[in-house]
């Protein structure tokens, strides 16, 4: 019997990737997002991105965007940029969680997804793969962002980060 999963529409990532062989850094622009889905319906969310590089099994690096107030479709234009030399590159995931951000409480869960070796779907595949083939240029794309039990049950990289 088929088992269907209510699909609850999480919101959308727009991403840029760029990796630099010559100085074995990995750049990530998180351009924006849209429709999040709203955490504190009273407040509007304050989302933000948090940005994990794991390799293999273990996490490396966390880096965040600003939050930006009262919005579900913020734009963020931030780069960041990680250490990866080449030959580490295949063992690479990046791990993007969108949160909103919350004075009172922990922050609220929004979103995942998983780019590289352990990807959360065949579109962040497909992402880390168009980056892999075009050094030095910047590949963008959107993603439907992810559960955490969905990232977690096919993404070993979303088992490591908070």
């Amino acid at each position: 019997s088929e088992t269907f999963f209510y699909y609850l529409e999480l919101g959308e990532l727009l991403l840029s990737l760029n990796y630099l062989p010559s100085a074995g850094r990995l750049n990530v622009d998180v351009i924006r997002a849209k429709q999040l889905l709203q955490t504190d319906v009273s407040q509007g969310s304050d989302p933000f991105v948090k940005i994990q590089l794991v390799h293999g099994l273990k996490l490396v690096k966390t880096k965040k965007t600003s939050f930006l107030r009262g919005t579900i479709d913020p734009f963020y234009n931030e780069s960041f940029s990680f250490k990866v030399p080449q030959e580490e590159l295949e063992n690479a995931s990046l791990v993007f969680t969108v949160f909103g951000h919350n004075m009172k409480s922990s922050n609220d869960f929004i979103g995942r997804i998983v780019i590289g070796q352990y990807s959360s779907g065949p579109s962040e595949s497909n992402h880390w793969r168009r980056m892999l083939n075009t050094h030095r240029t910047a590949v963008e794309q959107w993603h439907s962002l992810r559960s955490r039990a969905e990232c977690d049950r096919v993404s070993p990289a979303s088992l490591e980060v908070t």
